[in-house]
């Protein structure tokens, strides 16, 4: 386990720690934020996907809006506008991942298997029983892609979580990317370790989105991409608002032996983090 100085950055005399710029661990950004992100929305696997689809230009994202954009808890009329004008398109070029694969099917499926479509209409598609039902059965398919895909099965990661509970690794390695999110977040840090490339500012901005500080990590980051850019008009936080409304609205609630559960319930966070 870490001690205070490493959480910080700082090295034993206290001097920034050099590797404070670097992620703990290779793992994908879903599992990062299923296992050691602050939050109980599994939808974050399916959103961060797409962000990482967006940066690797597998889709387009066309945003005819030049001021940064801030939504709150709930869609108001203005958001809706705001929504309007993001438009992703599907280019789907080279392989992909099975989970990635799923992913953009999975948003074709939510409208109406068009490759171009705005966040607006996307979201009025999530209001339709039909739709959102759909969306569960291929939300199911997507995230057992992400655990086959990274060994969530006891194989890969049973030294970090045993029995739902983190093992002393697991808890190392939380505080690691706790580490890592403050660097993320810290403007004197960032400054004194800035991104290197392009590349890497985007990669930051995801790594950020995997623990809710997109936003501030990118005020002290240069907004250079199409995968910034669409940061700047809060659209991971929309994605996930969607992602959300479309479980709401599913139909058929109920367990195969009948008993009805709720979103959290079935979607479970591994770890518990």
């Amino acid at each position: 386990m870490l001690g205070l100085g490493n959480k910080l950055g700082l090295g034993s005399k206290g001097q920034i720690n050099e590797d404070i710029c670097i992620p703990p661990s290779d793992d994908s950004y879903p599992m990062i934020s299923m296992l050691y992100a602050k939050n109980d929305e599994i939808v974050n696997a399916l959103s961060l996907t797409v962000l990482d689809l967006i940066n690797k230009d597998q889709i387009k994202c066309d945003i005819d809006l030049d001021d940064s954009y801030e939504v709150g808890k709930e869609l108001t009329p203005e958001d809706m506008e705001v929504m309007k004008k993001i438009t992703l398109r599907i280019a789907n070029k080279g392989e992909l991942k099975t989970s990635e694969s799923l992913a953009i099917k999975l948003l074709k499926n939510m409208n109406k298997n068009k490759k171009k479509f705005n966040l607006k209409a996307m979201a009025k598609q999530s209001n339709i029983s039909a739709v959102a039902n759909k969306f569960e059965n291929d939300f199911d398919d997507f995230i057992n892609a992400v655990d086959k895909e990274n060994g969530y099965d006891g194989k890969n990661y049973g030294d970090v979580v045993e029995n739902g509970k983190f093992t002393d690794k697991g808890k190392g390695l939380k505080n690691e990317w706790m580490s890592y999110q403050n660097y993320l977040a810290s403007s004197k840090l960032t400054e004194e370790h800035p991104p290197q490339s392009d590349d890497e500012n985007s990669a930051q901005i995801i790594y950020a989105a995997c623990f809710g500080v997109e936003r501030d990590a990118l005020k002290i980051r240069q907004n250079n991409t199409p995968l910034t850019d669409f940061i700047d008009k809060d659209g991971y936080k929309l994605l996930n608002i969607i992602f959300n409304n479309a479980l709401r609205n599913v139909s058929e609630k109920r367990r195969g032996n009948g008993i009805f559960y709720g979103v959290n319930d079935k979607y479970s966070i591994p770890g518990g983090a």
